[in-house]
């Protein structure tokens, strides 16, 4: 297992050598709705009449891209959301950081699309993760930040257009961006920790791929997800039964790496899975299940792992947070990098970045 974590020694906070906090949050979801049961469920093989299964899942509605709906367009308007509310001008952007697992283009970066359309003369990079893109991005700007002070903005756009899905939760499209800020001194950045754990081989490309060059006649239907073999069997029977632990080690060891008791926490925001699944987490790990939104799934389902950041929004808009608070998210993903924490803490009031009714 490979552990990556922040120069600083743990429990340091950032603040010691650069305060940098979040100061806007933007989010972008279709106005298009679907009901998971009636419209995803049927094409994955879920019963809705098995017993608990709906119940289990949690989730009773997710927004899906209209044909207008892009990647880099949904990030577009989610970064332009989290720079108005920030009060920052794009030409005050330093980095632009995206994500690219899907995409709606051939020739360039969604990073460099988004700084090109916001009209910010910004350094550009892509980082390919799948839901873990999320944990990658923050820290990436984090480092970014410590280590060159001429850096004062990080923007982070990160978008996801799945077109839905049921396995092993029901999937939604949107976006999330987030501006992190030196000097700003709220939803700071205490610890965070990136942890890369060995999964069990669930998926191959059909053709091709790191071990053998793909020959002359390989040809692609689809996006990459559509070319991709995924064992349901191997998921059950390999990963279901080591999943909870995989999901909560990273949480408890940022927590002893950093001195933070891990019931000390008064908000904690998992990635989207099914209601159940993440009930089970915070179990493993001890804590009420009130500490973490689980009514958010409920009509979203899982978008990526910025589901994470929206429920952080959220939760402040209908005054879930308050000035003071310490917070947690654990986001995961089968993507390059498997798991990530970071530990946030609310130094003031966060009220001034929120518009209530966005979502």
């Amino acid at each position: 297992m490979m552990t990556i974590q922040h120069e600083l020694q743990p429990g340091v906070v950032a603040a010691d050598r650069m305060m940098a906090g979040i100061a806007g949050i933007g989010v972008y979801l279709p106005q298009r709705r679907v009901d998971p049961w009636e419209t995803l469920a049927p094409a994955g093989g879920l019963d809705p009449e098995k017993p608990g299964l709906k119940q289990y899942l949690g989730c009773w509605s997710v927004p899906l891209a209209n044909e207008w709906d892009s990647p880099s367009s949904m990030a577009l308007a989610a970064a332009r959301d989290a720079l108005r509310e920030a009060g920052i001008a794009p030409v005050e952007v330093d980095v632009v950081i995206s994500n690219n697992i899907t995409s709606d283009y051939l020739d360039w970066q969604m990073s460099g699309y988004i700084a090109d359309a916001l009209g910010a003369d910004a350094t550009t990079f892509d980082i390919y993760a799948g839901c873990n893109s999320t944990g990658l991005a923050h820290q990436a700007a984090l480092d970014i930040l410590a280590a060159d002070s001429s850096v004062n903005t990080v923007l982070v756009a990160l978008a996801e257009h799945l077109g839905g899905g049921t396995f092993p939760q029901f999937i939604g499209d949107g976006a999330c961006a987030w501006v992190l800020r030196r000097g700003c001194s709220q939803l700071v950045t205490q610890a965070w920790l990136n942890i890369n754990d060995a999964t069990p081989r669930l998926g191959a490309l059909r053709d091709g791929g790191a071990a053998h060059p793909f020959p002359a006649t390989t040809s692609f239907d689809g996006e990459w997800q559509d070319n991709v073999e995924f064992s349901v069997e191997d998921y059950r029977r390999k990963l279901k039964p080591i999943f909870v632990d995989m999901c909560a080690s990273p949480f408890l060891e940022l927590c002893e790496l950093s001195g933070q008791d891990p019931t000390s926490f008064d908000q904690l925001f998992i990635v989207h899975q099914q209601r159940g699944f993440n009930a089970k987490i915070v179990q493993r790990l001890g804590l009420p299940a009130s500490i973490t939104p689980l009514d958010c799934i409920e009509d979203m389902g899982h978008i990526s792992g910025f589901d994470v950041m929206i429920d952080l929004k959220r939760s402040i808009a209908e005054g879930r947070i308050r000035r003071g608070n310490k917070l947690a998210l654990l986001v995961f993903g089968l993507g390059e990098l498997f798991c990530f924490s970071c530990l946030l803490n609310v130094i003031r009031s966060v009220k001034q970045i929120i518009k209530v009714g966005v979502l």
